[in-house]
């Protein structure tokens, strides 16, 4: 009767809690942890996180399944953690939230696991977890502002640069290898994996940031207020978030990279020049082989670690992983 108690308690919070024993395998699911993940207790307990379900990558692009892991870390010496990261979404895209490991003891103290908790973090508007219901404004496929409202915001805002008013950065994205998708798995599972990218993208910038569904499997980024430093950071996060993003269909992990260019608006250009040079810088990244951000200074170097494959924990297995001559594993559908 008091373990019921209990749990009914956790199911209505808000928070994601799961618990976890020394083999981190998950024993324990609430309802919060289902509305924030997409996955049902049913889905998951019995595994560990690590096999090909929540994976939590940092900022940075570490991976924290290899090493770093915050509930491992609890369970060594019993002091608590507290990140922020991002968690896979059973949709596939990654998700910002902040987690808070601590031990779980026996009666004797000693101890036998540890429990996590996480809440979501981030407030863009356009991001689904931010949503409570339908916007029929919106882009119907992947949840972002659509071609004619980027449009008119891009007029304002290079309005507001033209009169020094404000600063404004652009990242032109396209997907890589989509077509292989659409060809190999169909159209319904391409838009899976369009609206996939698009919430990555959105969970890799501001509250204030405007992603767009431009068109096919092109997204665009206005970033108003932002500077070079600004620019570079969330352009690298975005193409870092993708690259970690995958939906499952039966044993098949379907993926896809980004190609992405980043510019600076300068005052007395339209729209349409910056665009252009946006664009251009996408290509550039094309070109030099895909998976990677290109900006008006050339290409940048990532430093983040590659992703995990397949749903095997990663330290159960020692096969090496294909990787991008960037750092990157260059997949349309793996």
């Amino acid at each position: 009767m008091e373990k019921k108690f209990y749990q009914d308690l956790l199911d209505k919070m808000s928070d994601g809690v799961y618990f976890v024993n020394r083999d981190r395998a998950i024993t324990y699911w609430n309802d919060g942890a289902e509305r924030i993940s997409g996955y049902s207790a049913q889905e998951v307990l019995g595994h560990r996180c690590a096999e090909g379900l929540l994976r939590h990558v940092t900022d940075s692009g570490q991976q924290l399944c290899r090493h770093g892991c915050p509930l491992l870390g609890v369970m060594r010496d019993g002091e608590p953690r507290e990140a922020d990261v991002f968690m896979h979404h059973k949709d596939g895209h990654r998700v910002p939230i902040t987690v808070r490991g601590q031990a779980l003891r026996s009666d004797d103290g000693q101890i036998v696991g540890s429990v996590e908790i996480f809440h979501t973090r981030g407030t863009n508007p356009y991001a689904a977890h931010c949503r409570e219901r339908v916007d029929d404004s919106l882009d119907t496929v992947t949840g972002l502002a659509p071609r004619r409202f980027g449009e008119l915001q891009l007029k304002a805002l290079t309005q507001a640069v033209d009169e020094e008013t404000a600063t404004l950065g652009v990242l032109f994205i396209d997907a890589d290898h989509f077509k292989n998708v659409n060809d190999t798995y169909g159209h319904k599972t391409g838009d899976e994996v369009l609206r996939m990218v698009g919430q990555s993208i959105v969970n890799g910038l501001r509250r204030g940031d405007i992603p767009v569904r431009w068109g096919g499997e092109e997204f665009l980024a206005l970033l108003p207020g932002t500077n070079q430093a600004g620019l570079r950071a969330a352009a690298e996060r975005v193409r870092m978030l993708v690259e970690n993003s995958w939906i499952q269909k039966g044993d098949v992990q379907v993926r896809v990279t980004i190609s992405v260019g980043a510019t600076m608006a300068v005052p007395n250009e339209t729209g349409d020049e910056l665009l252009e040079r946006a664009d251009r810088l996408m290509y550039a990244s094309k070109q030099g082989g895909r998976n990677r951000v290109t900006t008006d200074t050339g290409a940048l170097i990532s430093n983040a670690e590659r992703p995990i494959l397949g749903t095997a924990a990663p330290w159960d297995t020692l096969s090496a992983e294909p990787r991008a001559a960037n750092g990157g594993v260059v997949l349309a559908a793996s």
